[in-house]
């Protein structure tokens, strides 16, 4: 049985070590489709990857695979990473446009979905029905101010790559400068020698 803990909506679970101590990404997956299995109403699912500092392209592809199941759920993937360098690598490889990355396990607990956002900001902006008129109060008492309303914050739309984020496109000029130096280098070498 797998040590999982909830964390807010978020079924938190263990992220499975191999032998040098590297994300296993394999039995991750057997591990997530158990939970998937044995929780049919489980829209909310995340990975522990707390102390580790890096995870190979296997996991991300798990990630994304993980995402588009729980999407038809209209649930959410995400990883809970505590590593800087960690959540840097899930970012460029733009990971963060489809699965929630957190770094503490209290922001994945405060993690509201849109959906409940909307609802609550939807009570919130609803109209309050009238009041019945009240009896005029003579001039001299001083009527209390309303209250200044609290300004709602936009809702923005993720940013989409134009680029791919692997590709460093400076070093990939650099790169071929030096790809056709070396080639005029032993073009040169090799007709000398045949000459």
């Amino acid at each position: 049985m797998l040590d999982t803990k909830n964390v807010g909506l978020f079924l938190l679970l263990p992220a499975p070590l191999n032998p040098i101590g590297a994300f296993d990404a394999e039995t991750f997956k057997a591990n997530f489709r158990a939970v998937m299995t044995a929780n049919d109403d489980a829209k909310f699912i995340a990975v522990d990857l707390s102390g580790i500092d890096f995870v190979y392209s296997d996991a991300y592809n798990a990630f994304m695979q993980f995402h588009q199941e729980l999407a038809k759920r209209n649930g959410t993937f995400a990883v809970l990473a505590d590593r800087e360098s960690l959540v840097r690598s899930l970012r460029k490889v733009g990971l963060e446009r489809f699965i929630r990355i957190f770094m503490s396990a209290d922001e994945m607990a405060a993690y509201a979905p849109i959906e409940q956002k909307a609802a609550v900001l939807e009570q919130v902006e609803k109209p309050v029905a009238e009041e019945p008129a009240k009896p005029e109060v003579p001039k001299t008492q001083a009527e209390p101010q309303p209250a200044p309303e609290t300004p709602v914050a936009a809702h923005t739309e993720p940013r989409i790559l134009d680029k791919n984020p692997l590709v460093d496109e400076s070093s990939s000029k650099g790169s071929l400068v030096t790809v056709i130096i070396l080639l005029l280098i032993v073009i040169a070498v090799v007709s000398y020698l045949v000459l």
